[in-house]
């Protein structure tokens, strides 16, 4: 095999393994913020009381808010609503959100 033939081949496995990477790292969809086990089960006991205990609606759920809202953003949002103050956002947000989850 000739140098410039070993050299387009080194070259097109890189592109192809650059292009895999790229491949894998765009279709994992958006990053989910981490929030504690407890504020999870918390949320999962709560959603489930008010759901005739529909676990993967409120999985789904859980999952779209972690995916829009950071730990601190959710914390605000909760201290809102025991507050009795719900952001209007948000319950639009939850509103869409089950729709979307209902529909799996």
């Amino acid at each position: 095999m000739a140098a410039s033939q070993k050299k387009v081949k080194k070259t097109m496995t890189i592109f192809g393994a650059i292009l895999f990477a790229s491949f894998i790292l765009t279709s994992c969809g958006p990053k989910k913020n981490d929030y504690p086990a407890d504020v999870i089960q918390n949320f999962m006991n709560s959603c489930q009381s008010t759901s005739d205990g529909d676990q993967k609606l409120c999985s789904c759920l859980l999952d779209k808010i972690q995916e829009k809202y950071t730990f601190e953003e959710f914390l605000a949002i909760d201290a809102k609503m025991q507050a009795g103050q719900t952001p209007s956002e948000f319950l639009d947000f939850v509103g869409k959100a089950s729709v979307e989850c209902s529909l799996k």
